[in-house]
């Protein structure tokens, strides 16, 4: 079987599909990845073969729309978007119709490849509306690869449950096919106590082959910081380029004066590597709640600081506080309100717990190659929605 996988972005976007593309080629499929000119290196470097399919449009980063203050949101917005303002709103419209913009620059180039390599099935991040868009032109089935995420944003629909964003809908139209055209199932590495309710048909899929804690095994607790330089060790990962903002990094330099070993976590972004493992004999992780590291510490067994500056970051902040396994954080928070939620984190009991716990769901959830197995299997094969 020819199996075509796609995504707008390397890091994050890229890392959970990179499993799965390993375990479609070690069943004998044929699988190619198909990304703008931009992230081509990352998947050959994860060992994939990339298929450029031009430039991504200007101001198309992770930041898109999204200003610097969102304040916080109701921890249930997806399921429930008519109760947010207007401004908020307004953002989730800006994000998607910047995923449409993407989505536009992509088309052409996948749409053309995907008619000439004729795959069976095009497997897509949550954002690359492009890949659906060749899966209905083909009339193969769509799966949404997801990151982590406790909800699945429909980013593309008008407040996420109504039609498609009238972008999208023209540039469904623009290849002859029905913009109603959808993924007929998500791939969801989320763990269940996590995830929020949702319609869509989700099939639960772990980041790892042999389990999510890796060949050297991890549960945080278990393993000794550097050489017993230190007390304890945080493992702390930060997606901008820039690093941790200044308050964070102060309440890390007042907890290595207080016996900690702050160690930088490149995991969550990296597609070469599995994206799921932190450094040995980590008590903590502080990051930015983003859907790869939340699940990549969940399956580490590592309670988790979240000091998210985006709205869909900070819902997945506050359902690891609803279960236990975390603290969610304003990203405006003081350097000694940081320094008191990550002390409360590492001496109360509770969170260590809660956070074994969520590995043990996240051991539980079926691997890349049983999803293949699925994936491949007449009944999914021959659905499309």
């Amino acid at each position: 079987m020819r199996v075509l996988f796609t995504t707008w972005s390397s890091g994050g976007h890229l890392a959970p599909m990179v499993p799965l593309a390993r375990a479609f080629l070690a069943a004998g499929h044929q699988v190619r990845v198909a990304v703008p000119s931009g992230c081509a290196a990352a998947v050959a470097h994860a060992g994939l073969v990339p298929v450029p399919v031009g430039p991504l449009p200007k101001a198309s980063g992770a930041a898109g729309a999204v200003p610097r203050r969102i304040g916080n949101w109701p921890a249930d917005w997806p399921v429930r978007p008519a109760g947010l303002g207007a401004e908020e709103r307004g953002m989730l419209r800006a994000l998607g119709e910047k995923q449409v913009r993407i989505a536009e620059a992509m088309a052409q180039g996948l749409v053309a490849f995907a008619r000439c390599w004729q795959p069976g099935l095009v497997v897509h991040d949550a954002s690359a509306y492009a890949g659906t868009v060749a899966a209905a032109v083909l009339g193969v089935p769509a799966v949404g690869q997801m990151w982590g995420s406790a909800a699945v944003l429909r980013l593309d629909r008008q407040d996420l449950h109504g039609p498609p964003l009238p972008g999208y809908a023209r540039l469904m139209r623009r290849y002859g096919v029905d913009p109603a055209y959808e993924p007929g199932l998500w791939l969801d590495p989320c763990p269940p106590s996590l995830a929020l309710p949702s319609a869509a048909r989700r099939m639960a899929v772990r980041f790892g082959q042999g389990g999510p804690e890796g060949p050297h095994g991890q549960g945080g607790q278990d393993g000794a910081p550097g050489e017993g330089k230190a007390a304890y060790r945080v493992c702390v990962a930060w997606d901008d380029p820039g690093g941790p903002p200044k308050p964070v990094r102060a309440a890390l330099r007042h907890a290595e004066t207080r016996g900690a070993e702050v160690v930088l976590w490149p995991g969550p972004g990296g597609a070469a590597g599995p994206p799921y493992r932190l450094p040995a004999g980590c008590r903590a992780a502080l990051h930015q709640g983003g859907g790869t590291a939340v699940v990549a510490a969940a399956a580490a067994g590592v309670p988790q600081l979240i000091v998210a500056p985006r709205p869909e970051q900070q819902l997945n902040g506050a359902r690891l506080a609803l279960v236990g396994a975390g603290r969610l954080v304003p990203v405006d928070a003081s350097p000694a309100r940081l320094f008191a939620e990550l002390s409360a984190l590492l001496e109360q009991p509770s969170y260590a717990t809660a956070a074994r716990e969520l590995r043990a769901e996240v051991l539980s959830m079926p691997g890349p190659d049983e999803a293949v197995t699925r994936l491949v299997s007449p009944a999914q094969a021959s659905h499309a929605p």
